[in-house]
């Protein structure tokens, strides 16, 4: 229909506040578009990048939210809270915090590559389907298991008082409200996040980022700072199809690699963009090497888009 948004990611710049269901919502009336979804949550305290997948964008939900996601933040140090942030309970009254640079630059080393890490009580991860911060505030029992996450950057930046502040980039699914929690059991102070700004979601950033303010005054012509599923980056290889592997793929059928136009190296077993002759992207792919009944690799159809 004619002046319908582009599918594509929309960036958004979220402030201190709102949840990231609300940024959906004022996206949602802007633009007149009903399907929305985003690549990663962002507490109602923390601010900064949420990468908003419009319309058949919504699909490629499995590779934007696991993006690495990049952040300035601060924590305070000699106060434990329940929800590991400051919007939560104090643990206890304040406890005494006799630490400097050289003790924290040690306690972040031992968060350095891929740690096990407990996520807090109060957030959105489920047990048994249901998210663990509804259980809590009916004071249901929680025990949630403990992931495997990586940090794949951590700096510990200053030291002013009892605030902590710090850089990270880490894995899809990392706490830093855990890590603040984490941290202040090392330092035998206690600690709790004060305060967390996304700065980066794999390769976007916050320099082309609209605030909802922005959104709201722009309406539908918002639209325009739309990326355009077709060039969305993925990290995966880009195929050009010739119009008989289209037509296969198109209809959830496997096509050869002779049936691909674009000249190249022989691929790699794995995901791939699938791109029709005239550039438009039709799916998304996977590069199988031949099984014993088949004669040669094969590109078999993962997610299949519209005409």
């Amino acid at each position: 229909m004619a002046g319908e948004p582009p599918d594509g990611v929309l960036l958004v710049d979220k402030p201190e506040g709102p949840t990231s269901h609300d940024i959906v919502a004022i996206v949602r009336r802007a633009l007149g578009v009903s399907r929305i979804g985003h690549a990663g949550t962002l507490d109602p305290m923390a601010t900064g990048l949420l990468v908003l997948m419009i319309g058949r964008a919504t699909r490629l939900a499995t590779f934007l939210s696991g993006m690495d996601k990049t952040y300035h933040g601060t924590l305070r140090l000699g106060v434990a809270t329940d929800t590991f942030d400051r919007d939560g309970a104090p643990v206890g009254p304040p406890r005494p915090v006799q630490v400097d640079g050289t003790a924290l630059r040690s306690a972040f080393e031992r968060f350095q590559g891929t740690v096990s890490q407990v996520p807090p009580v109060f957030s959105a991860k489920k047990v048994r389907g249901t998210p663990m911060y509804r259980l809590a505030r009916r004071h249901k029992p929680v025990s949630p298991a403990p992931t495997l996450v990586t940090f794949r950057r951590l700096e510990f930046l200053a030291l002013a008082g009892t605030e902590v502040t710090f850089e990270a980039q880490v894995s899809a699914g990392t706490y830093l409200r855990s890590f603040a929690h984490d941290l202040g059991v090392i330092l035998g102070c206690g600690a709790h996040l004060d305060s967390l700004r996304r700065t980066a979601a794999g390769p976007f950033t916050l320099e082309t980022a609209l605030t909802p303010d922005e959104i709201r005054a722009l309406g539908p012509a918002a639209a325009a700072r739309i990326t355009p599923m077709d060039v969305v980056p993925l990290g995966i290889p880009t195929l050009v199809l010739t119009p008989a592997g289209t037509h296969a793929i198109r209809h959830g059928r496997p096509c050869g690699l002779s049936e691909v136009s674009t000249p190249g190296p022989p691929l790699p077993p794995g995901r791939c963009r699938l791109k029709g002759p005239e550039g438009r992207l039709i799916g998304i792919g996977e590069v199988q090497l031949p099984a014993p009944s088949e004669a040669r690799p094969v590109i078999r159809p993962h997610i299949v888009f519209g005409r």
